[in-house]
């Protein structure tokens, strides 16, 4: 049957209190009937319960087989292989449920799986996707318990592999669960757009946790939550290179799409550069085979021999040019205008942005060079940046103003990074932030750093502009200011937005620092 068949599509009203867990299965029925199974088993009424397979046309008997072993299963037949991403927003198209769960067809549900995640679901409405904690089969191992992004927009899971331990068991924000096992609010999927059928497989999660956290939704890790999974590497049989391929192009299709303008202008050309130094790094291909100084000859010969795998890069970057030409950029711009979070909000979510990922020769060198040259490290930042300003010298034996910027650098310590400077001298330091002295125009370079100012009275007033007005749109000064020539926004709490959240947030556009009162 075809996507649009009757089959896919419901009529019937959303049901409260109703969960529904769809799986995609393509030519794994085994798997499929034996997740199915222990639905059986869980701690969640089979009445508020419809399971959905899509089945990405198997062409093997796995329709038949499923629906034989597992009857009350609602099997659809897709019509054509949808991938993971649109096979389950096909499998949504027919939910009926309140909330959606998603999980893999070679995992499991704990007994808990539903119910923890519907409990959180329901305490808290800012939450628009539940990231369960998932497990290998045996329940020894971590295969998700957060998620990690890289600046040029390559997820990855940090902890996976590592033994199960209660650190993990602390519930938090993260910046997208695993489609290995997850939920939603269905109303939530649908709003914005469920997954991203470009992506076929491979981050199609990744994007859509990074997309409802810049909606302003919360992506919640709920350790109660818990599924295991087998994990099977199944395009091991078509190719590691394919695989590759999907990563590479899928990663800049989600830097593209999630970015905002500042960030996605350093990191994209940097990140097609990587992936082009990254296919042909890891093949060993000669990249000089066509210098005419270091290569010379052979001019005769129209034709070179290469791996696949060294045309996963440029392919994955002609792709994103091939969906530039179909619609991506008005994808992007709608999503944009929607945003209810900064990039500098959600960094912390990334976790670790600067990680190379890759260790091979010649690799991680390109990797800090691109780095270095476009300022990645200097713009996705973990954390905010704090520059805190006495005009006392900061001695052994301080007067009162130099004692408070002291103890203002020390209170926001734990939330940011956080430089305290004195325009009149230094001769102590701190384990808990950096200590410098500057004064005159030397100052420029440090206020250009931060992300916020703290200062007292007109101290500031002579500092010069800064040179990077869209870095600086983003700073706040933390006591009302005095003058009417600044449009900088004024908070009365050092820490406010030193942590995410999903309220929207006001940014002033002053790019000098102004005097305060």
């Amino acid at each position: 049957m075809s996507r649009s068949s009757s089959d896919a599509a419901s009529d019937a009203e959303e049901r409260t209190g109703v969960v529904s867990v769809v799986l995609v299965n393509y030519k794994g029925a085994e798997d499929t009937v034996t997740c199915l199974r222990y639905f059986d088993e869980i701690d969640w009424p089979s009445d508020r319960l419809e399971l959905i397979v899509v089945d990405n046309d198997s062409g093997d008997g796995s329709v038949e087989r499923i629906r034989a072993a597992v009857p009350h299963a609602r099997v659809i037949e897709s019509g054509g292989n949808l991938g993971f991403a649109g096979g389950c927003n096909l499998g949504v198209e027919a939910a009926t449920g309140e909330w959606v769960g998603f999980i893999n067809n070679d995992a499991r549900p704990g007994a808990g799986w539903v119910r923890a995640a519907v409990e959180a679901m329901e305490s808290d409405s800012s939450i628009g996707s539940i990231a369960s904690k998932v497990l290998d089969w045996e329940g020894n191992l971590v295969d998700y318990v957060d998620g990690s992004l890289t600046w040029y927009g390559m997820g990855y899971k940090r902890e996976a592999e590592r033994p199960d331990s209660a650190e993990y068991d602390v519930p938090k924000d993260v910046l997208f669960g695993t489609g290995a096992a997850m939920f939603m609010p269905t109303a939530v999927f649908r709003e914005v757009g469920g997954f991203d059928e470009r992506f076929f497989m491979f981050y199609e999660d990744v994007d859509l946790g990074w997309r409802l956290n810049l909606l302003g939704y919360r992506v919640r890790y709920v350790p109660g939550s818990v599924a295991y999974h087998k994990h099977h590497v199944t395009m091991k049989k078509f190719g590691d290179y394919r695989e590759s391929y999907l990563l590479e192009r899928n990663a800049l299709l989600s830097m593209y799409k999630n970015l905002d303008d500042e960030s996605l202008a350093k990191a994209l050309p940097a990140a097609m550069a990587l992936a082009v130094r990254r296919s042909v790094a890891r093949t060993g291909t000669d990249a000089a085979m066509l210098d005419l100084q270091k290569r010379p000859g052979g001019d005769d010969v129209g034709t070179v021999e290469v791996q696949k795998m060294a045309l996963t890069g440029p392919l994955a970057v002609d792709y994103l040019v091939e969906q530039l030409a179909h619609g991506l950029a008005d994808v992007r711009a709608e999503l944009q205008s929607r945003r209810r979070r900064s990039d500098r909000e959600l960094f912390p979510l990334f976790r670790h942005a600067i990680e190379p990922a890759y260790a091979i020769e010649g690799y991680n060198e390109g990797h800090d060079a691109l780095v270095e040259a476009f300022g990645i490290d200097r713009h996705f930042v973990s954390r905010q940046r704090v520059l805190v300003v006495t005009g006392e010298p900061l001695l052994e034996k301080m007067a009162g103003p130099a004692i408070r910027a002291w103890e203002i650098a020390r209170a926001v310590a734990p939330f940011a990074d956080v430089r305290l400077l004195s325009t009149a001298g230094v001769k102590v330091t701190s384990d808990e932030f950096t200590v410098v002295h500057s004064a005159g125009p030397p100052l420029k370079k440090h206020t250009d750093w931060a992300d916020v100012i703290v200062f007292q009275g007109f101290l500031l007033e002579g500092a010069p502009c800064s040179s990077s007005p869209a870095r600086s749109s983003s700073r706040t000064s933390t006591t009302p200011s005095t003058s009417s020539s600044s449009s900088r926004r004024a908070t009365s709490d050092p820490t406010d937005g030193l942590t995410p959240s999903a309220r929207p947030r006001a940014s002033s556009t002053s790019s000098c620092a102004a005097p305060i009162s």
